[in-house]
């Protein structure tokens, strides 16, 4: 088992988000679908700090089971971060998707939409903003939302209401905010993923200032 050339580049990334201050100490994990098994992705260790991440820091995860497979060899210690079931809802979800990004950008932090434990998603309807064409709609005016997630003690349980809802409603933003947590964003590949982050972040600054 090899590791895909383009995690160097997804390591780059997470250099290049963490001075941004997207994923600040250990915070946020990236991940990659494996181009040659669909059932397969390669995600961010735990407790890892982002600004010198490096493509070994990347542990292969099986998509079913959610388990790194037995003949693994990589770093020592190195365990899945403990946000991968994020990362499994939205390939599950998605198989066309290729590459999913895990931040804390403050501006996300700051979203309130009155999610709870009965009431765990609920959609955030976005401000109708030139850069939503960044996600492939090319409304006029559009009108579209993403879903707000009460932010579970259990990563697993938010992992479980996010595919839940993706699955039932295929929303057109590819982008799910966790209340006082962060930001995940997902693309058919890494380019399109980072699109999709750089225009939520915008929309998410822009929805603030308006406030």
């Amino acid at each position: 088992m090899s590791r895909p050339k383009e995690l160097s580049r997804l390591a780059k990334s997470g250099v290049l988000y963490h001075s941004k201050g997207w994923m600040p100490g250990t915070a946020g994990n990236l991940s990659l679908r494996d181009p040659k098994d669909g059932n397969l992705f390669w995600v961010s260790g735990s407790g890892l700090d982002k600004n010198r991440l490096d493509k070994k820091d990347f542990l292969p995860v099986r998509l079913e089971t959610g388990s790194v497979p037995e003949n693994w060899k990589g770093k020592e210690g190195l365990k899945p971060s403990a946000e991968t079931s994020i990362h499994r809802a939205v390939y599950k979800a998605f198989p066309e998707m290729g590459c999913s990004l895990h931040v804390h950008t403050p501006e996300s932090n700051l979203i309130r939409t009155g999610v709870n434990r009965e009431k765990p998603v609920l959609e955030w309807n976005l401000p109708s903003l030139e850069i939503i064409k960044a996600f492939g709609i090319w409304d006029e005016n559009p009108q579209v939302s993403a879903p707000v997630i009460y932010n579970f003690p259990v990563v697993q349980e938010i992992s479980d209401v996010l595919q839940k809802y993706l699955e039932e409603k295929k929303p057109r933003v590819p982008m799910c905010v966790i209340e006082n947590h962060g930001i995940t964003v997902w693309g058919k590949d890494l380019t399109q993923a980072n699109r999709h982050l750089e225009a939520a972040d915008f929309i998410l600054k822009v929805w603030l200032l308006s406030r």
